[in-house]
């Protein structure tokens, strides 16, 4: 089975994203597992997650978020999980993302879904809990560098950064590679959705990708090199 991923930094690639995630969990007949942080009127954030797909004939999706207090009734995110012919997770703030999801024992079952040929699409937090390596980024630490962690390892030998146009993005992706060592990073602009198949990275949708090869990890010296959609 081909495990697909669709790594996005925010809602302008909603609808490019829609048009090849939404196929590839069953098109019309999809059903989809959306996972989200919660919080006060979560509610009012799932129209703008679903609307691209309800234009391509989906009905079927289901919201997975913690109670109030901030936990998670894991045997039914795990049944939805186990159903689901596509998951979605979604953006904000991503150490909740990684507490909720990218931990056991739902890590593992992503994971399980993952290998089974279920496709993951993952915006912003979502995208930066996928790969084995998790950088969080300052911005949403409060901390004055990036935070590493363990991903679902949906993705490995490289370091995701969204939001990639932002002024500070490559040089935190760049302290990330450096700190654990890996030679590729993989930068999403906002208007960009990523897919990677069976861990290799296929083409970018909407907008560019950024390819970024570190080739000295002491004194940080890169190589970029964009990755546009095919018109």
């Amino acid at each position: 089975m081909t495990c697909r991923l669709f790594l996005l930094s925010g809602s302008a690639a909603f609808d490019a994203t829609a048009e090849a995630f939404i196929p590839a969990a069953g098109g019309s007949a999809a059903t989809i597992a959306l996972l989200l942080q919660g919080g006060p009127n979560w509610e009012k954030y799932v129209a703008q997650y679903v609307e691209p797909w309800l234009q391509r004939g989906v009905t079927r999706y289901h919201a997975i978020v913690p109670r109030e207090d901030g936990t998670l009734d894991v045997e039914a995110a795990a049944t939805r999980l186990r159903a689901a012919s596509g998951i979605f997770v979604g953006g904000g703030h991503t150490p909740t993302y990684h507490r909720l999801y990218a931990t056991e024992p739902l890590r593992s079952i992503i994971g399980e879904r993952c290998q089974q040929g279920i496709p993951y699409a993952g915006m912003s937090a979502g995208a930066l809990i996928a790969p084995k390596i998790c950088a969080i980024p300052p911005d949403d630490t409060g901390e004055q560098s990036v935070r590493l962690a363990s991903g679902l390892g949906l993705i490995e030998d490289c370091v995701i950064s969204v939001h990639f146009g932002a002024s500070k993005a490559l040089p935190h992706m760049l302290e990330a590679m450096a700190q654990t060592q890996t030679a590729t990073g993989w930068g999403i602009n906002d208007d960009a959705c990523a897919v990677f198949e069976d861990g290799q990275f296929k083409r970018a949708l909407g907008g560019s990708v950024f390819e970024i090869r570190m080739t000295n990890f002491r004194v940080c010296t890169y190589q970029i090199t964009e990755r546009c959609p095919s018109r």
